[in-house]
């Protein structure tokens, strides 16, 4: 009965997680990404914003990140909730969500500056990849940190009324 509790508190956790996670990481890569590219406008942020909102959520919600962190700090013998445990989970955390709200975020960027270009005559090309690589390492760089300093601190608020393990 006392499992079953707990797996249910921590599939909840792990639930309102992915939610804080996904949103935050969504806004910061959507705001900065815009940003980046000198054209920051509330309607395309919004749209981009609700867009890699979505898409963390589908992540989190198909791959099980936290198993893979948790097998990966195993492996390399790190004690759980430790600074190398900690940057092991945002380094694999960045690794699956950061190059695929990118990817989105700039090929929905690029297909509308090409719509626009399309219009104007003697405009330069655009090229995808060069946008997408420099997007990548910005994102990847912000994605990391914003992972390595949030995760810790929603988990703490999100076990802080939780008994404690042997406690009664």
């Amino acid at each position: 009965m006392e499992n079953t509790q707990k797996t249910i508190q921590m599939k909840k956790i792990g639930l309102k997680m992915n939610i804080l996670m996904g949103v935050s990481l969504s806004f910061a890569l959507s705001l900065s990404g815009l940003l980046l590219s000198g054209h920051f406008a509330l309607i395309p942020w919004l749209i981009s914003f609700e867009r890699s909102t979505l898409l963390s959520f589908v992540i989190g919600f198909l791959i099980p990140i936290r198993k893979i962190c948790s097998i990966c700090c195993k492996k390399l013998s790190l004690e759980d909730r430790s600074i190398k445990a900690l940057a092991l989970d945002a380094l694999i955390s960045d690794i699956f969500y950061t190059p695929l709200i990118t990817l989105m975020m700039v090929a929905f960027a690029y297909l509308g500056a090409k719509k626009e270009q399309a219009g104007a005559s003697g405009a330069p090309q655009l090229s995808f990849l060069p946008m997408f690589f420099h997007s990548l390492v910005v994102s990847m760089i912000i994605g990391y940190v914003l992972i390595f300093i949030l995760q810790p601190l929603f988990l703490r608020l999100l076990t802080r009324n939780l008994p404690k393990e042997g406690a009664e």
